[in-house]
């Protein structure tokens, strides 16, 4: 006996109510996704600098309080036997530029080199160092400086001199600022962190507006002297301040070189008076070249 089976599919109507439904559900769920991965990504920010500024405390029980200083590792020869000795000799300014310091930190264990770079990181020429060689090290010669970390570490934004292999702005080691706050310190000064635009002033074309902030708008993650972390819209924290050439204190912006401070005998010749907080990346410099030297093994400044 032969049955008929009645088939009936859905109809356009129908069809189109649902893709309607579904569309709904995006354009509500969506946005929801997107503030979700943006808030995931600041929290593995917010872990990532807390690690960088973890393997520097671990650092300074050791070495009178200090954070990591590649001038006293690789230090001068010893003026009173006239060799390489480590430890002994005068520090080496030269080389506390941010890529020796932070070369240093990974061949000392103190973080990884992944653990260097954004995960929102933008920037073309910013990528993780994928081979670092810790083989390199040898604290054994007398005649020449010792290599207490890999050279190839690098920190140019500008990607002149290859890749830059570290997002975070850092303090510059030099000035009277070194000593005084590149340690455990003070809660209103700014350590490292997300890098802002050049001499602080809010660009809606900045580059640093893609690592947490909307395409035209700044937001960064910052940690400061004595450890503790920020989420940042601004360039002026509430706590952050400096004493000008009058004595008067300012609030202070943390990407700027502010010009109105007392003079720093320690830091350049008459390049500036590095006084007050700023985050940057520093560029490798001849510190005999008075004219273009901000001391320290700092040649320039560099932000975005």
């Amino acid at each position: 006996m032969k049955h008929e089976t009645n088939k009936k599919g859905f109809t356009l109507i129908e069809l189109l109510v649902v893709m309607s439904i579904i569309a709904l559900l995006l354009s509500i769920l969506m946005p929801a996704l997107g503030r979700a991965r943006a808030e995931a990504m600041l929290t593995k920010d917010q872990s990532q600098v807390k690690a960088i500024y973890g393997g520097f405390s671990f650092w300074s029980p050791t070495h009178k309080g200090m954070f990591p200083i590649p001038g006293l590792q690789q230090r001068l020869a010893d003026p009173g036997t006239g060799n390489f000795i480590k430890g002994r000799g005068p520090e080496d300014i030269s080389v506390n530029d941010h890529a020796s310091m932070l070369s240093m930190s990974i061949m000392q264990n103190l973080f990884t080199p992944d653990i260097l770079v954004a995960p929102t990181e933008q920037s073309e020429w910013v990528a993780p160092m994928e081979a670092y060689d810790y083989d390199v090290f040898d604290a054994s010669s007398t005649s020449t400086a010792g290599v207490f970390w890999d050279p190839i570490f690098g920190n140019d934004l500008t990607g002149e001199e290859g890749d830059c292999n570290n997002s975070y702005g850092i303090m510059p080691l030099t000035g009277k600022r070194k000593p005084r706050n590149w340690q455990v310190g003070a809660s209103s000064f700014a350590l490292l962190g997300s890098r802002g635009p050049e001499e602080g002033i809010n660009s809606k074309y900045s580059k640093s507006n893609l690592l947490h902030g909307i395409s035209s708008d700044w937001k960064g993650v910052v940690s400061f002297g004595d450890g503790h972390l920020e989420t940042l819209e601004t360039f002026y924290p509430n706590a952050t301040t400096y004493i000008d050439d009058n004595g008067d204190s300012q609030i202070d912006n943390i990407f700027k070189e502010d010009e109105d401070q007392p003079a720093d005998v320690d830091y350049g010749s008459g390049q500036g008076q590095l006084a007050d907080c700023i985050l940057t990346h520093v560029k490798y410099g001849d510190i005999t070249d008075v004219t273009s030297s901000k001391a320290g093994g700092v040649s320039e400044f560099l932000h975005d």
